[in-house]
């Protein structure tokens, strides 16, 4: 009796079993294609606004022989600052303001990059497009005389809210940039 119950529990198993693999095959189409059409190309152009340098010169001086890593001892060539910076630990604050079309006739919104820079002139930015209708969050990192760069696009809020992907910025007409968002 016993092996005659287990034979009809194996059908029963087996359309359960795929039942719940045509569920998640479903749900898991419906987020593709979500996230398919979800897709969303914005291309904005931006102009500087604002520029904060905050050089670190003295943090750099003061660390050396006092600092929680050892008696640090500066090199006389490979550390040595010369020539116009952003050095190592330097940080900068930049705003812009954002126009839907190279003519800046059409104000969008605000960005604020806030960067922290590293050896060789590269930084570590993070970004904030404030937008029509909601708010970016970016960041990347790129060298500071590079005329072209990437962030990813890390998050976002009212209409871009669950939105990423990533921003890549190029010289435009005017001293402005233009910045091709490809998010999804």
């Amino acid at each position: 009796m016993e092996r005659g119950s287990d034979c009809s529990l194996r059908p029963s198993a087996l359309v359960l079993v795929l039942a719940g693999f045509a569920a998640a095959a479903l749900v898991s189409a419906s987020v593709a294609s979500a996230r398919t059409t979800g897709a969303k190309k914005l291309t904005i152009y931006s102009i500087a606004t604002q520029e904060q340098f905050l050089n670190h010169e003295d943090d750099r001086d003061r660390g050396k022989g006092n600092n929680p890593f050892g008696n640090f001892k500066d090199s006389t060539t490979a550390n040595k600052e010369a020539g116009v910076g952003p050095f190592a630990g330097d940080r900068a604050v930049f705003t812009f303001r954002l126009y839907r079309d190279p003519t800046m006739r059409r104000f969008l919104g605000y960005a604020t990059f806030i960067c922290q820079y590293a050896f060789n002139k590269n930084a570590f930015c993070n970004a904030s497009y404030q937008l029509d209708g909601g708010q970016l969050m970016g960041q990347g990192a790129f060298n500071f005389s590079a005329s072209t760069f990437q962030l990813a696009i890390v998050g976002g809020t009212g209409e871009y809210r669950g939105l990423t992907g990533n921003m890549k910025a190029a010289p435009a007409v005017r001293h402005t940039q233009k910045l091709d968002f490809a998010l999804a």
